[in-house]
């Protein structure tokens, strides 16, 4: 049964899609997705849902109308496909009293990342302003080289469409917005807080100062791959950094990119902002197990700074039972998983926390070596990339491109040394 992307897309239509690929998932064929959506139509999903999120600033604010009724939270999901449609069937589908946003890492480490990302692509197709997805760490060209998803596109739809799709993927996450502001009140972002714009380098590492919303507003998205430095820092810390039990600002020596930041920045930032809670995520049970003085993420959520009256910085994981590959050797979690409903009644700052177990997983590849390191771990400056990386520029400052934007086309195409 093959799907067709029409003009106007439909819930009856994203129904199907979710039901075609879910049922797909229990055969022993990954390529058979492509007799479900062709690889001309997910680059037709990539490219409209591009067109889209170009036209969302770094920082979204999102001021909901007296429909809303609440607004649904949702962390790192990682390719688990099953999982995320239990969280809809947990949470419901988004409409005009419904609205979602997804806190990035919908990719990465799950056998079923592309599956995945075509369902919540179709979900903001058909609601672009009820339907919110931040950029993660994973939706970057060094993460995904790294931990699955371009061998999953690879595999999926072959080698040859990978080459198109590839760039394709890439230059939707360089459109991500990067964190998205509610009623003023609550900041959603994926890894944390962020340095002060205009700093030279020097004092960026040794001497940082906190950034402002204002900062955030101006920043560039941080291109295909940012590196946390010059025009992509403000990029690479939001994506990055961790909050720590003492109080500090420092570069994130753990990671290699970001920074680590204790109470009394967050309480210094919700205060200099006026807002009363700070979702972000970001940090698994594995993250967690290695950070023994942080709250645990088991449930998939904790309160990391609670900063009184000021308010809350709070981490939010939606992946139960992570990561789904685990090498010989490595502790299994079995940690559940949750999302968070925020509500007019308590000013859009008082998360509801609603837990769900992982659905059982039919048989599937890994699309990545095990063995070779978490992402908790290390940036993207890191020597344990598979190959040369394509650095995508979408405008955002990347030197050195090999993959160059058409100004008429939008088409990404590859730019040879000797054509430069």
């Amino acid at each position: 049964m093959m799907l067709e992307v029409a003009s106007t897309i439909t819930q009856a239509w994203i129904d199907e899609l979710a039901q075609a690929m879910e049922a797909n998932t229990h055969c022993s064929v990954p390529r058979r997705i492509s007799k479900i959506l062709s690889a001309s139509s997910v680059e037709m999903l990539l490219t409209r849902a591009t067109a889209v999120l170009k036209k969302e600033k770094t920082l979204v604010r999102r001021a909901p109308s007296m429909d809303v009724e609440e607004i649904i939270v949702v962390g790192d999901t990682h390719g688990q496909y099953h999982d995320v449609l239990k969280l809809f069937s947990l949470a419901g589908e988004p409409n005009a009293k419904r609205m979602f946003v997804f806190n990035g890492d919908f990719v990465d480490r799950g056998a079923w990342g592309v599956e995945t990302l075509l369902l919540l692509l179709s979900h903001k197709l058909r609601a672009p302003e009820e339907f919110m997805i931040i950029r993660g760490n994973h939706e970057t060209e060094f993460c995904t080289e790294c931990y699955g998803f371009e061998r999953e596109l690879s595999v999926k739809y072959g080698k040859t469409a990978g080459r198109v799709l590839y760039p394709a993927f890439l230059a939707l996450c360089a459109a991500m917005p990067l964190a998205c502001v509610i009623q003023d009140t609550t900041l959603i972002l994926h890894g944390g807080l962020f340095r002060a714009a205009g700093m030279k380098k020097h004092d960026a590492m040794h001497n940082p100062r906190l950034g402002s919303l204002n900062d955030l507003e101006k920043a560039s998205k941080g291109g295909a791959d940012p590196v946390g430095e010059g025009r992509s820092m403000i990029a690479g810390d939001v994506l990055w950094s961790d909050p720590i039990a003492e109080d500090g600002l420092r570069h994130n020596e753990a990671r290699g990119i970001g920074i680590q930041f204790g109470p009394a920045q967050t309480r210094e930032f919700l205060q200099a902002e006026n807002l009363k809670l700070i979702i972000r995520s970001h940090e698994g049970p594995d993250a967690r197990h290695d950070r023994p003085e942080m709250p645990s993420i088991m449930s998939g959520f904790c309160v990391d700074h609670d900063c009184g009256d000021a308010g809350k910085l709070c981490t939010l994981f939606s992946a139960p039972n992570y990561p789904q590959f685990i090498d010989v050797d490595d502790l299994r979690h079995h940690n559940t998983a949750s999302f968070a409903i925020l509500k007019p009644e308590s000013n859009w700052c008082e998360p509801e926390i609603v837990s769900f177990d992982a659905v059982p997983r039919p048989p599937s590849a890994c699309y990545y070596e095990i063995d070779l390191g978490g992402s908790d771990c290390e940036g993207p400056e890191s020597d344990i990339r598979p190959h040369e990386p394509l650095h995508v520029d979408v405008g955002e400052g990347d030197e050195g491109a090999r993959w160059k934007e058409d100004e008429l086309t939008h088409k990404l195409k590859l730019v040879h040394e000797d054509d430069e």
